[in-house]
């Protein structure tokens, strides 16, 4: 071979030799923004992650103050329904009782009624009484005085 064509084949050699070292360290450089970008939407998936996981815990946190709020309201409405039930039935005994208490009032009223009637016609009698008393005192009287 040529002492000239070593030196050109040597060029060309360096040449290629370059071009590929160019074409690697733009494929690298793409790589590393590639990369970079990747690791970018990692930190955002990761972050995302824990917020997800935080805002999990919370709604996880006001389930079950929900739920015991529920439960609460259950067991009120459960004692509710039982006073109810306890004060309607003291409701119709105390109606049962008032009705009676109606009905014996009207019995004394009548027996009242009766006992007025009773003293006025014994009333009447005494003044019928008195009178005929006094007309006897007073023949008496008169009986003496003749």
């Amino acid at each position: 071979m040529n002492s000239r064509v070593l030196p050109a084949l040597n060029f060309i050699g360096c040449l290629a030799l370059t071009g590929l070292v160019v074409i690697q360290w733009r494929k690298e450089l793409a790589s590393g923004g590639a990369i970079a970008g990747l690791k970018t939407e990692l930190a955002a998936a990761r972050s995302n992650a824990a917020e997800e996981a935080k805002r999990r815990v919370s709604l996880e946190r006001d389930i079950a103050v929900l739920k015991e709020s529920i439960e609460a309201t259950q067991k009120a409405a459960e004692t509710s329904a039982r006073e109810f039930e306890e004060k309607e039935q003291l409701n119709s005994s105390l109606e049962t009782e008032l009705t009676a208490a109606r009905g014996q009032v009207t019995a004394w009223e009548a027996a009242l009624k009766q006992r007025d009637e009773r003293i006025l016609a014994l009333n009447a009698d005494l003044a019928k009484t008195r009178a005929r008393l006094e007309e006897a005192i007073t023949r008496l009287k008169g009986a003496d005085a003749r």
